[in-house]
């Protein structure tokens, strides 16, 4: 892949993004909304995911079963997620259905009947899908130590889903008001990738010019990390602890991102990686273990998330502590394992270009956090750019200092140690 995307700004302040590529019989499409759990307040938290379910009910053309049938008869896919940042409503549809795939999803964001009684049973849907989270130990921790590192009532700490009380209180007006100020022209982005022949792109730029408009300008503040603390909780049918630790980093356009991303490779990403191959399989204390950066507009975390069994847990704390304080300190180690870093982290970005979805996610990611679209080859120029010099510094910069912590585990147990563990780096890092 090439820096062969287009990008077109309409009248309306709305954008349409695509990439072409002609020796395919599909074509994906993504309708990005600049609008997510960070754009809420503690009284509507879980409001954009739910929109994000109650449009699929029905629109001005479409009733919520046609809405589906429409994609799903010529074998296509639709789907939608909300993220803390944006909303993604999406469709992968043979070349000959480009148009329908594409009405569908106009329709989403622009006309939804937002039926009352449908959406009633729609915060149900929600609700339930809240507990099966809440159930999920992995999921509660990982939770868990957002809330503890930003604040639990902050747009960076809320969860995407929300409470079940905030959206059992959610009426249908403020569904209808939310959606009117942010589901607005110049927060919508188009994104098009596959066989552009198969697209009439007049029609396209036509309905897209024809999308309400507003004036709404939502401000997010930059989040700020909280105190380290521990968060442990104890759920009696669990035979594992599940443990997610994690620092503050930085937002995505951050010239560190490039490095934190080789880090977050080096040290939790794959079976090659640093944590699997001493936890798992030279200290046998996991199953599986691993290591995420995520970066967003404003902000980033850092987090290393496990489970083991109650009497393992703390050795294998210690166990990832001393590859934070001495192998990852090391410059012979460090340069050992750079290149294995930057070449998954580019090989994995090429392999994706052969995936339309992850084309046309990627763009609308980029658009809606870093406020321009890079490419794939100038994101791995980035990658091979990235310096000992830089890594190390990078290292120094997020990684030194105490962590906050998160477990969820089975009662009568380590728990109580873990309430009081302190997970600190606090080696001498050097060249």
């Amino acid at each position: 892949m090439t820096n062969d995307i287009t990008v077109e700004k309409l009248s309306n302040d709305s954008l349409i993004v695509s990439k072409d590529m002609p020796f395919l019989r599909t074509v994906t499409f993504g309708m990005g909304v600049n609008v997510g759990a960070a754009d809420e307040n503690p009284q509507n938290s879980g409001i954009s995911h739910l929109i994000e379910h109650s449009v699929f009910k029905g629109t001005k053309n479409f009733s919520g079963h046609e809405l589906k049938r429409i994609i799903e008869s010529v074998g296509g896919v639709l789907n939608a997620f909300t993220s803390r940042e944006y909303t993604l409503f999406y469709a992968k549809v043979p070349d000959f259905a480009s148009c329908q795939a594409f009405d569908v999803l106009y329709d989403l964001v622009n006309v939804p009947t937002f039926p009352e009684k449908e959406i009633e049973v729609e915060k149900g849907v929600v609700i339930e899908e809240i507990a099966m989270y809440e159930d999920d130990p992995a999921d509660l921790s990982g939770t868990n130590l957002l809330k503890a590192l930003w604040g639990d009532e902050t747009p960076y700490g809320r969860t995407i889903i929300g409470k079940a009380e905030t959206v059992k209180n959610i009426s249908i007006d403020d569904v209808k008001k939310f959606f009117k100020d942010h589901y607005i022209s110049s927060n919508i982005l188009l994104s098009i990738v596959g066989n552009l022949k198969s697209c009439d792109m007049n029609y396209i730029r036509e309905k897209i010019e024809a999308l309400q408009t507003g004036d709404f300008k939502g401000k997010i503040e930059e989040p700020i990390a909280r105190p380290p603390k521990n968060v442990v909780i104890e759920k009696r049918d669990l035979k594992q602890v599940n443990v997610s630790i994690g620092i503050k980093t930085t937002k995505k356009s951050d010239k560190r991102s490039y490095p934190l991303a080789v880090i977050t490779t080096i040290l939790g990403g794959g079976m090659s990686s640093v944590l699997f191959e001493k936890l798992r399989e030279e200290y046998g204390l996991v199953y599986s273990i691993s290591s995420s950066n995520q970066s967003n507009r404003l902000g980033g975390y850092f987090t290393i998330d496990f489970s083991t069994s109650p009497n393992r847990v703390l050795n294998a704390l210690e166990k990832i502590r001393n590859v934070l304080n001495e192998d990852m300190t090391k410059s012979s180690f460090l340069k050992a394992h750079m290149d294995y870093g930057k070449k998954r982290l580019k090989g994995k970005l090429l392999t994706s270009t052969e995936s339309t979805f992850s084309t046309m996610f990627m763009m609308i990611d980029d658009q809606f956090t870093l406020r321009k679209i890079r490419g794939i080859d100038r994101v791995i120029e980035s990658i091979e750019n990235v310096t000992y010099e830089d890594v190390v510094e990078t290292y120094k910069d997020f990684f030194l200092g105490k962590w906050t912590l998160s477990a969820v585990g089975p009662s009568g147990t380590v728990l109580d140690k873990l309430k009081a563990y302190e997970f600190e780096v606090n080696a001498k890092v050097g060249y």
